[in-house]
């Protein structure tokens, strides 16, 4: 994202004529910003395909005889200007991305082969693999006939943006006709109250596997909805409840504890203090692998930017990435899943009375407590 504010703090008046197309004369800042995570995405999704310069000519020229997509010339314009900018900042560093490694080493091993050999690959967090990775694996196992090892979770594949792809997850035993699957049936973090809510939140889903986990550890109702119509001071009271500084705040945006918090906060090094007490707030990919003794997620409205988040992909992004949803909200089904499995103890939602969003819903239908601020 650096290189896209560069670009147009550095060259807005060269491309201001394209912008204002893009975005007519009195756009507003949010309108920009989201055009900045339309190219930041495009672009990550074009390098984690291994697409090259010449690619972008076949995007143009489908995008010629699409009425529907015409439109987007000038945004692909400014892309193509902004991904140059980019590949040619890491020449001058003589630096590559993580996409280049990946990338690049494929090709290096097509060309040349291996100098080692290795009789095991074990890879993790498999669920998140894309299909240049994919490629990379079985090109080293084709090589070296390596026997493969992988663990993942289809429950908490939340990087589809960045290109990857949970059909490769979950079609493991196509792709590797001779293989086996083993369940990993116990949790040592989530009472057993709490991974049968979860479980069966994110089982609704019907292409999940399907799977449940057995914990020792019991909570009585650990899930816990807080509606209110105020959200500063019942996320004060909560704090002041919970009376816990393993604490962990979490949204689904970076800004989404902007509507939580107030003057009293003092902000130092990624923590919030407030009446002696601290939490961390994160969202909801950043907290993926961390864990608190307890959790408070927030944003769970009934809105575009609220959880489930309704922003649709642009069009255009298809053009780079055919991977989308089959169940409807089913990343974003994911995401709540994750966040709802930070704790070890109780997750509090905060809500609004009017206009919760519909995970919230579909939650009250289970044995929950509900607490009225």
């Amino acid at each position: 994202m650096d290189i896209i504010n560069l670009f147009f703090n550095t060259y807005y008046s060269k491309y201001k004529k394209v912008i204002i197309k893009i975005l007519g004369k009195s756009y507003k800042i949010e309108e920009l910003n989201n055009l900045k995570r339309l190219i930041y995405t495009f672009i990550s999704l074009f390098k984690s395909s291994n697409y090259d310069l010449s690619y972008f000519k076949k995007i143009l020229f489908k995008i010629k005889f699409n009425p529907r997509y015409y439109q987007y010339k000038n945004i692909l314009l400014l892309i193509i200007n902004i991904y140059l900018l980019y590949e040619h900042n890491l020449q001058e560093e003589n630096s590559i991305d993580f996409n280049d490694m990946i990338n690049k080493s494929l090709k290096s091993i097509k060309e040349k082969g291996l100098k080692y050999t290795w009789k095991y690959i074990i890879i993790d967090e498999y669920q998140d693999t894309s299909l240049t990775k994919f490629n990379l694996i079985n090109e080293i196992i084709n090589i070296t006939n390596a026997k493969l090892l992988v663990v993942g979770d289809d429950f908490q594949s939340i990087y589809r943006f960045t290109g990857c792809n949970l059909n490769i997850f979950l079609n493991f035993n196509k792709y590797y006709l001779d293989s086996k699957i083993f369940y990993i049936k116990n949790t040592y973090r989530n009472s057993q109250e709490l991974i049968d809510i979860a479980g069966s939140f994110i089982m609704k889903n019907k292409y999940q596997m399907k799977k449940r986990l057995i914990s020792s550890k019991h909570l009585t109702k650990p899930i816990k909805i807080v509606l209110t119509n105020n959200y500063i001071s019942t996320l004060k009271k909560l704090i002041n409840k919970i009376n816990n500084d393993n604490l962990m705040v979490i949204g689904r945006n970076n800004k989404d504890i902007n509507n939580y918090i107030d003057k009293e906060y003092l902000i130092k090094d990624d923590l919030y203090y407030i009446n002696n007490h601290s939490f961390r707030y994160l969202t909801i990919h950043k907290s993926k692998g961390l864990e608190s003794d307890n959790v408070i997620i927030i944003n769970n409205e009934d809105n575009i930017l609220g959880f489930p988040s309704k922003l649709k992909d642009e069009p255009l992004l298809k053009y780079v990435n055919n991977n989308h949803d089959i169940y409807k909200y089913e990343e974003e089904r994911r995401l709540f899943y994750v966040a709802l499995t930070r704790t070890k103890n109780n997750v509090y939602l905060i809500a609004p009375y009017k206009g919760m969003s519909i995970f919230i819903k579909e939650l009250m239908k289970y044995n929950i407590e509900i607490i009225s601020d």
